[in-house]
């Protein structure tokens, strides 16, 4: 089945948490603490493969997650990390953030590899607060959680030539005949249900083509089959446009093709194309001179004309298409009116920056913009007095302490950082 739309939530891997633990041996009565670090949450990565060309997979999958990472232990032993999980998809895949809307990836070559979901780093063991003044510290840090996201996934078939055309123009014959594709042929319109890929060599070249299910006026505006299709031909280098010969309105079919590929995508209609009269087994040799002429009258382009039943003018049309064609690997055309954004996860703000921004609400006081702070808070256990008491720590070396009594904070006041909730101490 071909799927070219899916939706999915993926979950990063929480980190393990930090061990408390203090060293205990015979003859060593004051062994101090060994608690050992917890192990980071798997990454959710995505990986695109050439020998895919659908969704389907994802079309049953609700919820993918890593693997969470193992908590450490004592004697100083750090838990081992989570298992990254790699999903694979088709070349030509989008990735996009549902909530904002967001393009977060574009894999536009083989074997590409992007980190969607970052997983939550491991918490210290106790043996990692160790200092001058907390000599024997009785708490750990929780491990992070991992980065989630639902995702839209979306398939733009990656091909070097896209056939477009009204239905029964002649695009799956073709496209039978120059590959092994064996899309199904028959005398009425929307035969092809889907698009078909097919190889054509050409001497010592492959050219892949993508055979679009017929579209028809309106197409843009989601009539007929072909406004399903239109993105799978954005990708495409060249554009091979089909009239049937036959038609009783060839010119007429050719500009409603065209209108609808620049209501479309002005993007798309801007593609270097060749129009090509199919059917001429059919047809006469005057009837394709007179035709030709029209075209180059009205449109300015010449046609060129094969039967693809009678195997005539294929390999021309073939050649041409070769020939336009860049020779070496170019990079793929994107839609400039789509963002991709290079995504980086866990990038956005330093993390080490001690930056804190404070506003004063009707409940207490919100410390924000400061991801590290609200990770540390994430991370601590606020049933242990010891380990609150560190974040009071951490807000006396920032700073945070002295720039709240300025603001006019008083003892017992509410600060909010992220999800944690502290009073102030003046």
């Amino acid at each position: 089945m071909f799927v070219d739309e899916a939706q999915i939530t993926i979950n990063a891997g929480k980190g393990g948490d930090g061990c408390v633990s203090f060293r205990r041996e015979k003859y060593i009565p004051k062994g101090g603490p060994d608690g050992g670090n917890g192990g980071r949450g798997g990454d959710v990565i995505f990986q695109s493969i050439q020998n895919a060309h659908t969704l389907a997979d994802y079309r049953q999958v609700a919820i993918a997650s890593a693997d969470n990472g193992q908590n450490g232990a004592s004697n100083n032993r750090s838990g081992r990390g989570g298992e990254d999980l790699v999903l694979k998809v088709p070349v030509g895949t989008q990735i996009r953030d549902r909530q904002t809307g967001r393009i977060m990836a574009d894999l536009l070559k083989k074997n590409e590899v992007v980190t969607i979901a970052r997983g939550g780093v491991g918490g210290k063991g106790n043996a990692g607060f160790v200092n001058s003044i907390r000599q024997a510290p009785n708490f750990a840090e929780r491990g992070d959680r991992g980065d989630s996201f639902e995702l839209e996934l979306e398939l733009k078939l990656v091909a070097d030539v896209a056939l477009v055309g009204l239905p029964s123009s002649g695009k799956s014959t073709l496209i039978s005949v120059i590959s092994n594709a064996r899309p199904k042929i028959a005398e009425y319109h929307f035969t092809t249900l889907v698009p078909n890929l097919g190889v054509a060599k050409v001497d010592d070249r492959e050219i892949v083509f993508v055979d679009v299910p017929g579209l028809i006026e309106g197409a843009s505006e989601g009539k007929g089959l072909g406004h399903q299709f239109l993105r799978h031909i954005e990708r495409a280098k060249f554009v091979v446009h089909l009239i049937d010969a036959t038609s009783p309105t060839p010119l007429e079919d050719y500009e409603v093709i065209r209108k609808e590929l620049e209501k479309f995508s002005p993007a798309l209609a801007k593609k270097d194309f060749l129009p090509v009269l199919t059917k001429i087994d059919l047809t006469d040799e005057e009837l394709e001179t007179f035709l030709i002429q029209e075209f180059v009258e009205k449109f300015n382009v010449t046609p060129y004309k094969l039967s693809s039943a009678a195997h005539e003018g294929v390999d021309g049309v073939l050649r041409f298409v070769e020939s336009q064609l860049p020779k070496e690997e170019a990079p793929l055309p994107v839609d400039e009116s789509e963002e991709v954004v290079v995504f980086q996860p866990g990038q956005e703000k330093s993390r080490a920056s001690r930056a804190v921004q404070i506003k004063q609400t009707e409940e207490g006081w919100l410390l924000f913009d400061n991801p590290r702070l609200e990770q540390m808070v994430r991370q601590t256990d606020f049933q242990h007095h010891e380990a609150v008491e560190r974040i009071y720590d951490v807000l006396r070396k920032w700073h945070v302490v002295r720039k709240l009594e300025q603001k006019g904070a008083l003892s017992g006041d509410k600060i909010f950082i992220g999800e944690g909730v502290l009073e102030f101490r003046g």
